[in-house]
């Protein structure tokens, strides 16, 4: 587990890194593909709700130093969801294409409505006004079609899904 956990904020913290800088030139409406948020659903579900937590919160902390948000903004809403994601491991065995698509469509919503929570508590005024335009449709686009390519690609690493032969369980 410690080896996921190792590799996986490495690969969450690259990702958040090349999101915030590479990935907006593929922006549509300024909206990028959030692919810290597929890897954080990805590792959840193959490893349970504490590697989910520690890699969302990791990956989280990146976007926020790099990013605009407040600090703690996006390490509390990706916490969240790695912690929620966890609770299908084991539970939900993952077809290649229809439930890591819906996984990701309810990552989004669930990383919506708690960026509308915090902006709410803490008065932060365009998160509002974003989780009801279209570009929120266009970041549940995005996931939708990245989500299947992505959990395919990350189910070819054995370094991040459990070790059977160390104890560690589907």
């Amino acid at each position: 587990m410690i080896t996921t956990v190792i590799w996986g904020a490495v690969l969450a913290g690259g990702l958040a890194v090349l999101q915030s800088t590479l990935l907006r030139f593929v922006a549509i409406a300024n909206v990028q593909p959030d692919l810290v948020l597929i890897v954080v659903i990805f590792l959840a579900n193959k490893n349970g709700s504490m590697v989910g937590q520690i890699v969302g919160f990791i990956g989280g902390v990146v976007l926020d130093v790099i990013g605009l948000a407040p600090l703690g903004f996006y390490a509390l809403i990706y916490t969240v969801t790695g912690a929620v994601f966890g609770l299908t491991r084991g539970k939900m065995f993952l077809d290649p294409v229809f439930l890591p698509l819906m996984f990701g469509v309810v990552a989004v919503l669930i990383k919506g409505l708690l960026g509308l929570g915090v902006a709410g508590l803490f008065s932060i005024d365009p998160v509002y006004a974003r989780l009801i335009s279209g570009s929120f449709l266009i970041e549940i686009g995005y996931t939708a079609i990245l989500v299947p390519v992505l959990f395919g690609v990350l189910g070819l690493f054995r370094v991040l899904q459990p070790d059977p032969r160390k104890g560690e369980v589907l």
